[in-house]
């Protein structure tokens, strides 16, 4: 199976639904790719750092420009 490397901008409850789908998706359907939880981005240093341990993401940014720069990140997904 192919991976699908992650950036996720946004830690609120919809980081955390996003978050959990992703991990989730394979438990409901068959795929040719597994998401990998790569980076997560938020202002806050350490509310996103404690965001990525408790969730399973790689890292962590706190400039979204930096985070869509990145050459491992496969796709963005930006949430409020």
């Amino acid at each position: 199976m192919k991976k699908l490397n992650v950036g996720l901008i946004g830690y609120g409850f919809m980081g955390r639904a996003h978050s959990n789908a992703f991990r989730k998706v394979s438990n409901f359907f068959d795929l040719e790719y597994q998401p990998v939880l790569k980076a997560v981005c938020a202002r806050d240093l350490a509310k996103v750092r404690a965001f990525a341990s408790k969730w399973g993401f790689e890292s962590s940014e706190t400039d979204w420009r930096k985070l869509i720069n990145r050459d491992d990140i496969d796709l963005v997904v930006m949430v409020r």
